[in-house]
């Protein structure tokens, strides 16, 4: 099969589904484009990134025809940051993405097809995960940091406000990141790989009376 893009090369795309990260997925002549941040329905001008034997992937340029799901992110660092990826999408959206996702794993092999029930969602879908992992690491002017990677690299983006995690995990990261700096603690260095703290994980237990935190080396 003669692949139908190149890469850098710009193509108007309608997506027809989302994958499993929340990704837009396109076709090109049967070839199969993956668009971060589009949503099934969408028309967009895109730029081709990556291009492999059996798919390529995309961002998108412009949005010709905007989903009707589509909101505006919440979280100043949600482009960035690798920890969620479907904050650009009305919830209830999400909750039916869920269940196709599940719906089409199920009856992937199946003869005899089940149907998935409705995602059951939450009344405030905020701050509802109880396990973090935070990378602790310098930033650029070498100063000790702990956040998140952004999307595919090793780059932290600093915690600012997240809607997803915990609270409580967030006052113990800027806790023990100035205790850091106050004691001049060695953390993680990508460049030189010497180490002394490189990640800090939280453990929300029975409902908020009770927390585990682990370092790693």
């Amino acid at each position: 099969m003669e692949i139908p893009v190149e890469k850098n090369k710009e193509y108007i795309v309608s997506i027809i589904d989302n994958g499993y990260e929340g990704e837009g997925i396109a076709k090109i002549d049967g070839y199969t484009i993956f668009i971060q941040g589009a949503i099934k329905g969408e028309k967009c001008k895109i730029l081709i990134l990556k291009v492999t034997a059996s798919h390529a992937f995309g961002k998108i340029i412009e949005i010709l025809e905007k989903s009707p799901a589509r909101k505006e992110s919440d979280c100043a660092t949600y482009k960035r940051c690798g920890g969620c990826t479907l904050r650009h999408i009305e919830y209830n959206t999400t909750l039916k993405m869920k269940q196709n996702m599940v719906q089409n794993l199920v009856n992937k092999t199946l003869k005899a097809k089940l149907n998935v029930e409705e995602t059951i969602g939450m009344k405030s879908p905020m701050h509802y995960r109880n396990k973090a992992q935070y990378p602790v690491g310098l930033n650029k002017e070498n100063k000790p940091i702990v956040g998140i990677f952004a999307k595919r690299s090793h780059e932290i983006i600093e915690i600012e406000n997240c809607f997803i995690q915990n609270p409580v995990s967030e006052i113990i990261a800027k806790k023990i990141i100035e205790f850091i700096k106050e004691n001049n603690i060695f953390v993680y260095n990508e460049q030189t790989c010497n180490r002394f703290y490189k990640t800090y994980c939280y453990k929300n237990r029975n409902k908020n009376k009770t927390s585990n935190v682990h370092f790693s080396k």
